[in-house]
């Protein structure tokens, strides 16, 4: 069991202990999913490159490189690059980089989905166990928070396997070139609202303007209104349901940085802001990014909202009819993540993942990560994620209806 995973276990066994009693935990013994591992043939990323090129991939730490004269070949169909770089902050401090791949022509990620020709590959590498990620979106989707392709990949370079990979939609290429918006942005941190932003092709700067006040707009009438007033004000600029749905899906998996992994983009049919989570590394986390304390001096301790990074967030949890509606949006998510949603969801994720951690040569590569995993290790783990959830419907089913 993971570190963080294990302490917000025994978190929720002490919570459950001091409600009540008579309640105990229920047991779950080291495999009662009855995990199995796939059969089916894992897909295969592979880039032909310079060893020199290679070289400068994996000393790099922290500046981009560009795959200049790279061959890319998918499942044994040889595709060119029109553009390709590492991709992410962090990843780019460890040896397996993450790429963002403009390709010549579509891949598909299976026989009935839609190709993309743009997308990264991200290395997981600060994904322990390599699930984190899948699990979140994987339930997202079953909440239609979520719409993204995504799947794993082994990648191999020059032959050398790097070991598990996921092949991600870019969230600017599913929203402006997908589905039509005109407009995405990745939320900032703090007082930097707009971390980056795109529009769609051939839009006035009036329009571009537009659309940027639109998402802004949204840090503006928290401060103007309050109540229904300001319930209503908000539903007008943005779909707030999917939004305290995700807000809930973060707390109950205990994500400790979220504020700023999140992109906005305008609904080409209702032109209200709709949005795209991202990156679910920090999962399982005993307290938010920016600490206990500083969360607890914004909003009520009781409030079942894990972060206070974000003013919209903080304005939810303290006024009481934007939290009334938010209890409602949280009672039903929690109900939607059923059991046997859950049982389905980790299943399929060690069916695909499993066969990837028995090759010695993608588990070499892994190892760079600084991680110990095995096909038993990640066994555990999804039992352990089974449990928390578990722990976790005796918990909130004990707790008083907010008035």
């Amino acid at each position: 069991m993971s570190r963080s995973l294990r302490q917000i276990l025994k978190l929720l066994t002490l919570l459950l202990l001091y409600q009540t009693a008579s309640a105990s935990p229920p047991h779950v013994d080291n495999d009662s999913l009855k995990l199995k591992s796939g059969d089916k043939t894992n897909l295969l990323m592979e880039f032909d490159m310079s060893a020199g090129l290679f070289q400068r991939i994996k000393d790099s730490r922290g500046q981009d490189v560009d795959l200049v004269n790279t061959i890319l070949t998918f499942n044994g169909d040889t595709i060119s690059i029109n553009e390709g770089h590492l991709h992410g902050q962090s990843t780019m401090y460890f040896e397996r980089k993450s790429y963002s791949i403009d390709a010549g022509k579509k891949i598909k990620l299976c026989e009935s989905c839609e190709g993309m020709g743009s997308f990264y590959l991200v290395s997981l590498s600060m994904d322990k166990n390599y699930y984190h990620n899948r699990l979140c979106f994987d339930l997202l989707r079953t909440l239609g928070l979520f719409h993204l392709q995504y799947t794993y990949s082994e990648l191999r370079i020059n032959g050398a396997s790097q070991g598990i990979y996921l092949i991600l939609q870019r969230p600017q290429d599913w929203t402006l070139k997908e589905i039509g918006s005109p407009y995405v942005v990745r939320r900032g941190r703090g007082e930097r609202k707009v971390d980056r932003e795109r529009f769609k092709k051939d839009i006035s700067k009036q329009e571009k303007k537009t659309y940027h006040d639109q998402f802004l707009s949204i840090y503006k009438v928290i401060h103007e209104f309050s109540g229904e007033e300001l319930y209503n004000k908000l539903n007008e600029v943005m779909h707030l349901e999917d939004y305290m749905r995700w807000l809930a899906f973060n707390y109950i998996i205990k994500c400790g940085d979220y504020s700023d992994e999140l992109y906005f983009y305008v609904d080409p049919e209702t032109k209200r802001l709709r949005i795209v989570p991202w990156d679910y590394d920090d999962i399982f986390m005993s307290h938010p990014h920016e600490g206990i304390k500083e969360r607890n001096s914004r909003m009520p301790t009781s409030a079942l909202i894990f972060s206070s990074e974000d003013k919209l967030d903080v304005k939810i949890a303290n006024d009481p009819y934007l939290y009334s509606q938010y209890y409602k949006h949280f009672s039903a998510v929690f109900e939607e993540l059923s059991q046997e949603r859950l049982e389905n969801v980790l299943m399929n994720i060690y069916t695909d993942l499993s066969p990837l951690l028995q090759s010695p040569s993608i588990l070499k590569a892994l190892s760079t990560d600084g991680y110990h995993t095995s096909p038993k290790i990640l066994r555990g783990e999804l039992n352990d994620v089974y449990k928390f959830f578990e722990y976790q419907r005796i918990a909130l089913n004990n707790r008083k209806t907010p008035k």
